[in-house]
């Protein structure tokens, strides 16, 4: 991975100290020349990285090299991070009039000593990296000019749930499993049969066969459940996880002892399938204290278990007759496999590629998720990259028995290399967790993982970056949504292994006993469910030390409860690298000051915090921050006034008390692609001025009883392409306040000159094409996802949303009672892909249809036009 992340790094670094030596700017004690021969430094050590690469597994001596350099990188890039933020910071005081309180507002309050400083940083760091740059004439690099960038081809789309189809060669296992599944057991009421085999066989993907079969589902009386364990085999959480999928409802609020009753009794009313996938624990006393609660199901009840351990199988099973052991599948049944992700077609198959292929294959060893993995790396590739592959080194390593990983590592070798530091960072979340992709995305982006060079929205190349891992098969799409496109993934366990080997000490995931931190950890997540069952304050006190000592951390993913102000004071005063500051369901009551000194912080998540009353004004001093994550602090009394300061803000998600949003606040956030509302009980009205909002992509307000206009036109949100509205019962879309001309203009007018000196470019041309559009009508023709849910209030859609009829995709209305007829533009939208209406009771429906609900899948024009209510004829 070193190579992909100094690599990454280097270009980042290149592309900023270009500007800044362009400007014009004071620079004292002559920074211009250090950032100028730093530049010239980097370039030079760019050009023999992937030599240096492909050494680096052989060479100790290189590895050394590697990472010295690696530190020597990320110190210059925190360095003229920290330079572009108070530059900014000054600029933004300038605006406001407000030079003569500098001192007050940025990192140091004289400009004159902070150049200094800087100056002599970055002559240390420059000596520093031209010292590395002369170690490199020892080991004779071979100079490049540049890899392979290219984009990986996508292959056809895939989907989150398991398609039979798609599944070769497990026919015989899977009729075998069912067989014992139907079967009975005359001495016991509940069998359990455990799958065991190695990593890479497909043990889950069996397993979700026979989970799916119709037979399966009848047999059972549809009492199905899936349980995905991995090494999180805490029995209390395992059994309030069943019964909550039993009976549908929510019993963390229980003792242990009245959870057990319940769901005794709930297993005992009738038969049962239960799925526990990816066990891994050996703990016998465990698992016979959830063996005592499972075996009082109603007879005729299964358990079935995927495993990789024999002895984990052996202590589970029933008996011995009860033990399935998945063997690889056939090398022919293994070529079909792999030639189907290779080419879309039987007549795309090259005779040449398909001979490489056969020796491929029988390298793979029967493992499904080698030949898979390999077939989408190899898809629409040449012949010289199936012979690198066939030819690499990598399958002369010596392997373990169930060692697949040096085959997927070439899947990785061989990735473009923009996508290497992406992968390893989803190291970062557990196994089996379920990743959102816009997280995702966004902690990418944060990092400065994401390289636009075409102009593209840095959000879009987020998603290409996504598209691209899972058609290597390297993520996995997870549906979780009634929509087509599916808005979370998943990491293969074996695969999440392969992310944690190339990160190295990079990234780390946070267990009951840290270690004392390797200085080369950059990116640190702590997950409580891998920690012990009622972790002691011990435990998190010994978690607190190890991240105070990391103090070149850019990434803290704190899942777990933190109760003390004095925690949240101890991190920020030691991690002032930060880039990303996840802190969520807390429940420490105040934001210390000191947030305000985590200049390079662009990601903040403080979601679930239910103690929280305020932020402090300091944090509008975070003028790199990219995404702001305040969802359901439900005690937070307001958002601070200086928000508006924060002109880099994309992502903004809040909950509050207040009845009205701050004047001069989040209006001025011209950059904002997503904004979210929730749950803000007393919000009354939204702040007139966020028709200025023209880079708003997705909006949704869920939860605010109280709102009762939008005091702008939808209509001026020129690129929405998502809009939500949930449990708004006092909101009327029809009767929105038209916002004043003068107001329209004075906003117009103001907010792009504090654009344009924060370094945005937001030209006097952008702004009079945007008048133009708005007059035009223009508006919403981006807009592809609609959805309105629990609005009383709702009689027609607002007539804007006509402008919508040709790009809309989805279109869902729930709970609308007073709903009484859809919109005469409805048959234009020819791009429609699914009609859901639910519960409208007075809206005409279709023949067939329920309680003014139905669903209609890529609808017709002339359906969509039966859906439009005829007009009278006039007598």
């Amino acid at each position: 991975m070193a190579e992909a992340v100094i690599s990454n790094i280097v270009g980042t670094i290149t592309k900023e100290l270009a500007p800044l030596i362009q400007q014009q700017i004071e620079l004292a004690c002559g920074v211009e020349e250090q950032l100028e021969k730093l530049k010239n430094t980097l370039s030079t050590i760019n050009s023999v990285l992937h030599a240096a690469e492909e050494e680096h597994d052989k060479n100790e001596e290189v590895r050394d090299w590697l990472g010295k350099l690696k530190e020597a990188v990320y110190d210059a890039d925190d360095v003229i991070d920290e330079y572009q933020t108070d530059n900014v910071q000054r600029q933004v005081l300038v605006y406001r009039s407000l030079i003569k309180k500098v001192c007050n507002f940025c990192s140091l309050s004289n400009p004159i000593l902070f150049r200094f400083q800087l100056g002599q940083k970055l002559k240390k760091i420059r000596e520093n990296m031209d010292e590395i740059a002369e170690d490199r004439s020892k080991f004779h690099f071979t100079v490049q000019s540049g890899r392979d960038g290219k984009a990986v081809p996508l292959k056809r789309e895939q989907t989150g749930s398991v398609v039979s189809s798609e599944v070769i060669g497990r026919e015989v296992d899977k009729e075998a499993i069912i067989k014992l599944l139907l079967s009975s057991n005359e001495k016991e009421n509940v069998t359990i049969i455990p799958i065991v085999g190695m990593g890479g066989l497909g043990k889950t993907t069996l397993a979700q066969l026979v989970f799916n079969d119709d037979r399966v589902a009848s047999h059972f009386g549809y009492r199905k459940i899936w349980m995905c364990v991995s090494d999180d085999f805490h029995v209390r959480q395992i059994s309030q996880r069943i019964a909550e999928k039993l009976d549908h409802r929510k019993y963390g609020h229980l003792d242990f002892d009245l959870l057990q009753i319940i769901l005794k009794q709930q297993m005992s009313t009738s038969k049962y399938l239960l799925v526990l996938d990816d066990v891994w624990n050996e703990d016998r006393v465990k698992w016979f204290r959830l063996k005592d609660l499972l075996m009082n199901g109603a007879r005729g009840s299964k358990v079935l278990v995927t495993t990789r351990g024999r002895m984990i199988a052996s202590m589970m099973a029933t008996d011995t007759r009860y033990v399935y052991n998945l063997s690889g599948l056939p090398y022919d049944k293994c070529l079909d496999l792999f030639l189907s992700w290779t080419f879309d077609r039987i007549q795309d198959r090259p005779q040449n590629l398909v001979a490489i292929g056969k020796d491929i294959v029988r390298k793979c060893g029967g493992l499904p998720l080698a030949a898979r993995t390999l077939g989408c790396f190899l898809y629409r590739k040449g012949e010289d990259e199936w012979l690198l592959v066939k030819n690499s080194e990598i399958w002369e390593l010596a392997q373990k028995e169930d060692d697949v990983l040096p085959v997927l590592r070439l899947t990785y070798d061989q990735m473009p290399q923009y996508l290497k530091p992406c992968f390893a960072f989803c190291s970062l979340f557990p196994k089996d967790h379920s990743i959102d992709k816009e997280t995702l995305i966004h902690m990418w982006m944060a990092q400065g993982f994401l390289q636009s060079s075409d102009g593209s929205p840095i959000e879009k190349i987020g998603h290409r970056y996504v598209n691209e891992l899972l058609s290597m098969s390297l993520l996995e799409d997870e549906h979780k949504y009634p929509d087509d496109e599916a808005r979370h993934c998943k990491m293969h366990d074996l695969i999440h292994d392969l992310a944690r080997l190339v990160a190295g000490t990079e990234c780390s995931i946070i267990t009951a006993h840290p270690k004392i931190p390797s200085k080369k950890v950059r990116h640190v997540s702590v997950f409580g469910s891998g920690l012990p069952e009622n972790s002691s304050s011990k435990v998190k006190d010994s978690i607190s030390e190890f991240l105070c000592n990391a103090k070149k951390l850019r990434t803290l993913y704190y899942h777990l409860l933190v109760e003390q102000n004095k925690t949240v004071i101890n991190l920020l005063a030691n991690l002032k690298y930060l880039r990303i500051l996840i802190l969520t369901e807390s429940e420490f009551d105040g934001l210390p000051s000191s947030i305000g000194t985590l200049l390079h912080l662009r990601y903040l998540d403080l979601s679930k915090n239910y103690h929280i009353r305020r932020l402090p004004h300091s944090i509008c001093k975070l003028q790199n921050l990219q995404k702001l994550k305040l969802y359901s602090c439900k005690q937070l009394e307001e958002l601070p006034k200086g928000t508006w300061k924060i002109a880099t803000l994309r992502h903004l998600e809040i909950t509050s008390k207040q009845e009205f949003l701050p004047n001069k606040g989040i209006e001025c956030l011209t950059s904002l692609r997503s904004l979210s509302i929730h749950n803000c009980y007393r919000l009354s009205t939204l702040v007139r001025g966020m028709q200025h909002l023209t880079a708003l992509q997705k909006l949704c307000l869920i939860d605010c009883p109280n709102l009762t206009s939008l005091e702008f036109s939808l209509n001026s949100l020129i690129s929405l392409e998502s809009l939500e509205i949930r449990n708004c019962s006092g909101l009327d879309l029809s009767g929105q306040l038209k916002k004043k001309e003068e107001d329209s203009l004075e906003g117009r007018w103001r907010l792009p000159s504090l654009l344009n000196i924060v370094g945005l470019n937001y030209k006097k041309e952008q702004i009079e094409d945007e008048e133009k559009k708005e007059e035009g009508h223009q508006g919403l023709q981006k807009l592809r996802s609609l959805t309105f849910v629990q609005l009383p209030k709702l009689i027609e859609l607002p007539n804007e949303l006509k402008y919508a009829a040709s790009s809309l995709q989805y279109l869902s209305i729930s709970y609308c009672d007073r709903l009484s007829s859809l919109p005469d533009w409805l048959p234009r939208c020819m791009a429609l892909k699914r009609l859901e209406i639910e519960r409208c009771p007075i809206l005409p429906s279709p023949p067939g249809s329920q309680n003014g609900s139905y669903t209609i899948i890529s609808p017709s024009q002339d359906e969509l036009k039966e859906l439009i209510p005829k007009p009278r004829n006039k007598e």
